[in-house]
């Protein structure tokens, strides 16, 4: 990939940046993981994952898409990644928890959407972030992580200049109310992921 070596990238990070370290090493475990586990691109690296019952609401996709599910944070991130092709990795796990815990969506549409609008896209970073988000993947967040939006909002953008800068409507009539109560979505989604893990809560 490129005429630059991953130990040369390393050496110089060691002395530069070491969360740009960190992010190379996510990218070579993520390669690492598809090169030894190819049935990520289709299925959830653990299988047990398969048997959610996913919602697929096409209107709350394309709402989440369009960047107007009512939840600032969320709808910042999209409208940016819609707008520009980037997206800061926060505000991706925010979003990519939100489709899958919040609207029960399945993380195939989402990994899919980021694929075709990143501009840093690359095979195995997208898959392996998104099995994180929902909880699928090899070294996923627990699937009862649910992010409570407005939470990361006021730890992440506490002056709202993130979303401001993209949600311009904010605070006037035309702005949408929240697609879902995150109390009841995140209730809905224990009680999801618990059913089809065989588990109870």
């Amino acid at each position: 990939f490129g005429t630059v070596s991953i130990r040369s990238l390393v050496r110089t990070a060691l002395d530069l940046n070491e969360t740009w370290l960190n992010e190379l090493i996510w990218r070579e475990f993520f390669m690492s993981i598809l090169w030894h586990f190819p049935h990520v691109t289709d299925t959830s690296f653990r299988p047990k994952y398969d048997a959610i019952q996913w919602r697929n609401n096409e209107e709350e996709f394309a709402r989440w898409c369009d960047g107007m599910t009512g939840y600032t944070i969320v709808d910042a991130g999209m409208r940016e990644l819609n707008a520009t092709g980037f997206m800061h990795n926060r505000v991706r796990m925010i979003t990519a928890s939100f489709l899958t815990k919040h609207l029960l969506i399945d993380w195939r549409w989402g990994e899919a959407y980021f694929a075709g609008k990143l501009l840093d896209y690359e095979l195995s970073s997208n898959n392996g972030n998104w099995q994180w988000a929902a909880g699928t993947g090899c070294d996923a967040a627990p699937y009862f992580r649910v992010f409570n939006p407005a939470e990361q909002t006021r730890k992440f953008d506490p002056g709202l200049g993130y979303v401001r800068r993209w949600v311009h409507e904010l605070e006037t009539p035309s702005y949408p109310q929240p697609v879902v109560d995150h109390a009841m979505a995140r209730k809905r989604a224990l009680k999801t992921y618990s059913s089809g893990l065989g588990r109870s809560i």
